[in-house]
């Protein structure tokens, strides 16, 4: 179940950097303040999963992290096919 968790976890912490990272480029300035704040709790909850798992969260945490930043990439572009900013 942690293990779940985990994936999770580091799913959507990835998918917002990802996702923050082209509202950066984008100049998306309102998207970018508050996707901070989300990004802030998971950067918590990733830390605290890893120290409470030790090594054991490898692999979980590092496929949560590769699906979780190919999915911010399909999405963003998806979201901002027109060129008009979130």
């Amino acid at each position: 179940m942690i293990s779940l968790v985990q994936l999770l976890v580091m799913f959507l912490y990835v998918f917002l950097k990802g996702f923050q990272h082209q509202n950066v480029i984008g100049g998306n300035y309102k998207s970018a303040f508050v996707l901070s704040y989300l990004m802030a709790g998971f950067a918590v909850a990733e830390v605290t999963l890893t120290v409470q798992e030790g090594w054991s969260s490898i692999l979980p945490m590092g496929t949560g992290a590769a699906l979780g930043i190919v999915a911010s990439m399909y999405v963003y572009r998806r979201l901002n096919k027109d060129g008009k900013s979130t």
